[in-house]
């Protein structure tokens, strides 16, 4: 039975089979010749000024209308709040929410559902969580005792530098330069310290150089540490040279093992004196002293300079009002996230890999520039657009980018998966995932349950790099089996006792009502017409209410729908 109502209840297939032809990416493909230049020409001649969500709407519609590309329709209110919440707070909108914004008559009403999410603690702590995830998702360095304090103390940080509205600039300058400590005896202090964390010995200086170009430039330059990266024009002396940057930089573990329970430490220590050194290809233990030199516009220094200075220089360079990467990469990535797909990948750009509509892309980064580097004003900006508040829209294969015309659907997020259901079912949850070994910034609900719970299987089964393609995201049988059978989550869609089905039942006698609350509660919007005739002739074959609406919410959860941000 229940199998005929997840046929009937309205599943949306967002991602087909795909053939190896699909496979490969429509985006546009590097340019054959040689001499194209680093940074776009145009971002000399830059406005140098605020955008406002017409300016950017009328560039991207000028683009489209060059293709002849038809752009959605605006998405209807209900969409509309389901998508700016999730993608903000990684909640769903209440019942109550959503009545209450269908309701208002008020035309501005969408820029102050913005305005008022975006100065929410839940914005901050969403997005502290995303960006944990984002900036560690390279990480070597693994050990437990590492591990658990660099993840909950990275969230607690961030969740504060977004509280207060804190620069990219002033984000990135910290995590770059600093010199702290992580400790199991104080696991969520020091969060600034976490990114360089993520790696130790050895492999420190490249996986550091590695993180820093992907994360603040939205460069890959990993392939150029042992050879000329073959699709782009980076050579491995360049890298060599953005590694000396941190070359001088290393870690100390401690152990107090007279404390109760043990304590242990991981700091970031200077070395003092050494060159870093370029491995040898032939005698990877032999190298040649380097001069740290940056990669975008072959400014150097002192090879002699100290490990504070060349990390503090290297920070300086990054955030530079001229580094078009710098504003490029986190205006990419932010309308990556609210639109479903990026101008470009977004660890993939350089100069042989052009964007769609570059204008449009470079544009948002001049202002984001301008602003500061004013996360909260380049978020209100994107969302203000009509570009993010179309209806969604796929092309003819999942490879396809759609060129904005429409938003792009994504699979939530394991975090972002499992506080919809948390919020649908009922079950407890706290504010944040804590990362694999749990505890996370309040507690977090995988610090709570552990990885056998709910919350931990859901985290280790649905969880994905953020900076993946869309398409590149897949489901798989397993995911779906935790949804159509765990014991936990079937306990609670019972129509009985204090669940929130249970109390729906109760508040809407009227079945039709009853229906439309459970579409609502679930799904964040009202039932079609044809959703709610099958609901009905369902009840009435059943001739068992409870069981009924028991089936009618299993099949909500478990439909496409429900894990999608669209």
């Amino acid at each position: 039975m229940r199998f005929a109502v997840v046929l009937l209840a309205g599943l949306v297939v967002l991602t087909p089979a795909r053939s190896e032809e699909d496979k490969k990416s429509r985006l546009p493909q590097a340019p054959e010749a040689k001499g194209v230049p680093i940074v776009p020409p145009a971002w000399k001649s830059a406005p140098k000024k605020l955008a406002s969500p017409a300016e950017i709407d009328a560039l991207l519609l000028a683009s489209q209308k060059a293709d002849q590309l038809p752009t959605a329709p605006l998405a209807s209110d209900d969409l509309f709040l389901r998508r700016l919440t999730l993608d903000l707070t990684g909640k769903l909108p209440t019942a109550r929410e959503l009545s209450a914004f269908l309701s208002d008559s008020d035309p501005n009403k969408r820029a102050k559902a913005i305005d008022k999410l975006l100065r929410s603690d839940e914005f901050a702590r969403y997005q502290a969580r995303r960006w944990r995830d984002i900036l560690l998702s390279k990480s070597t360095n693994n050990q437990g005792f590492v591990r658990f304090p660099r993840e909950q103390a990275l969230e607690v940080w961030l969740t504060e530098a977004f509280q207060n509205n804190k620069s990219w600039a002033a984000i990135a300058t910290e995590l770059i330069t600093s010199d702290g400590m992580l400790s199991t005896a104080a696991p969520r202090e020091q969060g600034h310290a976490a990114l360089l964390l993520a790696h130790a010995q050895q492999d420190g200086p490249v996986e550091r150089t590695n993180d820093i170009s992907r994360v603040f430039l939205g460069i890959n330059i990993s392939c150029a540490q042992c050879h000329d990266h073959p699709d782009d024009i980076w050579k491995r002396q360049q890298f060599h040279e953005m590694a000396a940057f941190l070359g001088k930089l290393g870690e100390r573990v401690r152990l107090d093992r007279e404390s109760t329970p043990p304590k242990f430490e991981v700091s970031l220590q200077t070395r003092p004196f050494g060159d870093y050194r370029m491995p040898d290809l032939e005698n990877p233990r032999r190298g040649t002293p380097v001069t740290p030199r940056f990669l975008l516009d072959g400014s150097t220094l002192s090879r002699f300079s100290s490990d504070k200075d060349r990390r503090k220089a290297l920070a300086t360079k990054i955030t530079d009002k001229n580094n078009y990467y710098f504003a490029a990469a986190f205006a990419n990535r932010v309308w990556g996230q609210l639109l479903g797909q990026a101008f470009v990948d977004v660890e993939g750009m350089g100069p042989l890999n052009p964007p769609v509509y570059g204008e449009v892309l470079l544009r948002l980064a001049d202002s984001f520039r301008v602003s500061d580097y004013d996360i909260r004003g380049l978020y209100r900006l994107i969302l203000n657009t009509q570009a993010y508040q179309r209806a969604t829209r796929m092309g003819e294969a999942p490879t396809d980018h759609v060129r904005f015309s429409g938003s792009y659907p994504n699979r939530l997020s394991a975090d972002a998966l499992y506080a919809a259901l948390a919020q649908v079912i009922g079950t407890p949850a706290g504010p944040g995932m804590g990362g694999r070994y749990g505890g996370g910034f309040g507690g977090g609900f995988s610090g709570r349950f552990g990885l056998a719970s709910l919350a931990g299987q859901i985290r280790d089964l649905f969880a994905y790099d953020l900076s993946s393609k869309p398409e590149d995201v897949e489901g798989s049988v397993p995911q779906a089996l935790l949804l159509m059978n765990n014991p936990q989550i079937n306990a609670q869609i019972r129509a009985t006792g204090n669940t929130p089905l249970a109390k729906i039942l109760r508040e809407h006698p009227d079945n039709t009502k009853a229906i439309e609350a459970v579409y609502l509660h679930t799904l964040g919007r009202k039932p079609t017409a044809h959703e709610t005739k099958v609901s009905l002739e369902h009840l009435a074959s059943l001739r068992n209410r409870g069981a009924a609406f028991e089936d009618l919410m299993w099949a909500l959860i478990n439909s496409a729908e429900f894990r999608t941000r669209r």
